[in-house]
Formats: structure tokens, C-alpha cells, sequence
């Protein structure tokens, strides 16, 4: 089942030069897989696999992206250096993927799995007291600045 409908598609395409009735399923499922192969690096996305799992901004960079294939092959012939509306969809719909991934644009309510190492002191991991599985545990041994 495509994680965006004909209607998000059609939201993006100009309606006397592209007419969408329905989604081409071959074409939809590759572009599919690009986003989300992307963000599964940041995102925990098994869940996402239809439209109402899907989050609203994944729908709608999808649908970008698709239209903007869409309109690139339906006028490939007719201009030689691409479609100008079809470059600015898919610069807009890569300006949101980059800001997820790099956490400048957050999806509400969805974690993301990336964060910031975590080290002593912050990381308490290190504070518990050494057990004969984990003899590492506990303080640490030396620290900069000791003399040998």
C-alpha cells in the first residue's frame, strides 16, 4: 500500500499540465523507498507503511518527489535541461529531508533514534561498583594530570 495518496500527489502538481487520477505503483514505491532509506537512519520508520502511519511531512516530501519525477519524465522530451518546477520540488522536498536528518526540522511526536554520545559524567555507567562478570565497572583507574 503507497504511503501517499493520488490527492497529496495531485496538491503538487500543476492541474492543466499534469493530471493525476492515480498513482503510477512502480514509480511511487522506488521514491518511496529513497526517502525512507534515508531516514531510517534517523528514525525507527517500520512503522510507517501506509498513509495513516506514515507522518504528514514524510507524505509530503514523498509526494514532492514523486511529482517532480513525474513531471521530468512526462516532459523529458519537450526540454532539454528539465523541468524548473520539477528542480524546485525536489530542491524543497531535499532542503526538508536534510533538516530532519540533521535536526533542524523535527516530526511532532515522532523520536528520533540519533542523539548525542553520551560519556562520563553524564553516563553514570561507569559509577557502579566492579562485579566478577564486569570488572571494568566503577571508578576509574587513573585520570589526566595523575603521576605514575
Amino acid at each position: 500500500m503507497a504511503r501517499i495518496s493520488a490527492e497529496e500527489a495531485r496538491a503538487w502538481a500543476e492541474g492543466t499540465k499534469l493530471r493525476i487520477s492515480s498513482l503510477d505503483s512502480f514509480l511511487v514505491a522506488h521514491v518511496e523507498a529513497e526517502v525512507i532509506g534515508r531516514l531510517q537512519v534517523a528514525f525507527d520508520t517500520s512503522t510507517w507503511t501506509s498513509n495513516t502511519t506514515t507522518p504528514n511531512l514524510i507524505r509530503t516530501i514523498i509526494a514532492k518527489f514523486y511529482v517532480a519525477w513525474l513531471y521530468d519524465r512526462s516532459y523529458s522530451e519537450d526540454i532539454e535541461q528539465g523541468n524548473n518546477y520539477a528542480d524546485r520540488l525536489k530542491i524543497n522536498a531535499e532542503l526538508l529531508m536534510t533538516g530532519l536528518l540533521d535536526g533542524t526540522i523535527e516530526l511532532p511526536g515522532v523520536p528520533s533514534i540519533t542523539g548525542s554520545p553520551v560519556f562520563y559524567p553524564t553516563d553514570a555507567s561507569s559509577a557502579q561498583e566492579p562485579t566478577f562478570d564486569d570488572p571494568s565497572l566503577g571508578p576509574a583507574a587513573f585520570s589526566m594530570g595523575m603521576r605514575f
